[in-house]
């Protein structure tokens, strides 16, 4: 069974301030018709050995026909056959997994054909490790590797406000693809919520105190587990705060995952998901809801598609800022960012 106590140098991050906002990478791989697990034949330990180099350990794991799940001691990786999302929190050096990956890729006779490495600005990036000390030295980490990225800051003001760095390559490598195959390469769009400044009466369901039953009932006591009621949750709380969930569909493949740093100094959550009704549903208030934030942030991606039109307005914030960028003329990466904040308490940057 995983010990819920946190490491010693988690223990030593939290006490001086968690870094809650995640490093992401979304990379998609050529697909083979002849080979439909791709890197989902890769073993629990084998991603936990390409885990090792970027410093976080895999508590647990679930799957389904379409997909494995599996909850970090910094967040989630998510194993499509030809596609995976990791995200990792802290101080976690997620780059340095990218040489073991490529290793993965050959020996499974496929490789990385669209790579976007993106995070929101570090609320203490003096705390953080090379190559993660500045996105300056991100993008030189990864053109060191992929020579023709191409890179944005997008926000208000990226100097010492809120803003989302976002980093974009592909191979020049040279495929036929076949109707079926380029289809495949469409995936549904992502959709983030990146919440700040949250309320402390919500955030007391994420400690470990004596209200805490278990990590499945605080899922259904705040709402998470009816955001998309069939799916089949995992989650884990940590000790003495912090919270994590997976949910994957065995309907469709898609997944919704959460991650909470409950302390008021510090306080985020983030909510992601590719579900093909999130946007349309009117999830995001349900989400805003749970976690009732000061700020926050909704970025949509999509490879090969336009994103969802996210809605501008929501009840008792304003909207800060919005941008739509393209990346790339043939398969498009498209991105939406709005920052809002509380008309009735605007909180100072």
């Amino acid at each position: 069974m995983y010990d819920t106590t946190m490491p010693p140098d988690l223990a030593h991050e939290l006490a001086d301030g968690f870094e809650g906002p995640e490093k992401r990478l979304e990379i998609y791989f050529q697909p083979k018709y002849n080979d439909p697990l791709g890197l989902r034949a890769k073993s629990r330990s084998e991603w936990q050995k390409l885990l090792d180099t970027a410093s976080c350990t895999i508590i647990s794991a679930t799957s389904n026909k379409f997909l494995d799940s599996y909850v970090l001691s910094e967040s989630s990786l998510f194993v499509y056959p030809y596609k995976i999302v990791l995200k990792t929190c802290g101080t976690t050096t997620l780059l340095f997994c990218l040489e073991m990956l490529s290793e993965y890729a050959q020996s499974c006779s496929t490789w990385i054909k669209y790579l976007i490495f993106s995070r929101k600005n570090y609320n203490f990036p003096d705390k953080q490790v090379y190559p993660h000390k500045n996105f300056e030295s991100e993008v030189q980490y990864l053109d060191n590797i992929y020579p023709k990225g191409s890179h944005h800051a997008l926000g208000p003001d990226t100097t010492n406000g809120d803003y989302q760095l976002v980093y974009f390559t592909k191979t020049n490598t040279h495929s036929d693809l076949t109707q079926s195959e380029a289809t495949r390469l469409e995936y549904s769009p992502t959709v983030e919520i990146m919440m700040t400044h949250l309320d402390a009466e919500a955030m007391s369901n994420f400690y470990r105190n004596e209200k805490f039953v278990d990590s499945k009932t605080t899922t259904i006591k705040v709402g998470l587990a009816d955001i998309f009621p069939h799916m089949q949750t995992d989650e884990f709380m940590f000790d003495p705060c912090g919270y994590s969930v997976n949910a994957i569909s065995d309907a469709n493949g898609s997944y919704f995952t959460v991650h909470v740093t409950p302390e008021p100094h510090c306080s985020y959550a983030s909510f992601e998901t590719n579900h093909p009704n999130f946007v349309e549903s009117g999830l995001i208030e349900k989400v805003l809801k749970i976690f009732c934030p000061g700020r926050f942030s909704i970025v949509g991606s999509c490879i090969g598609a336009e994103v969802p039109s996210i809605p501008q307005k929501f009840e008792g914030f304003e909207n800060k800022f919005r941008a739509n960028n393209k990346f790339d003329n043939e398969f498009t990466y498209s991105l939406n960012l709005f920052h809002l904040e509380k008309l009735s308490s605007i909180i100072a940057g």
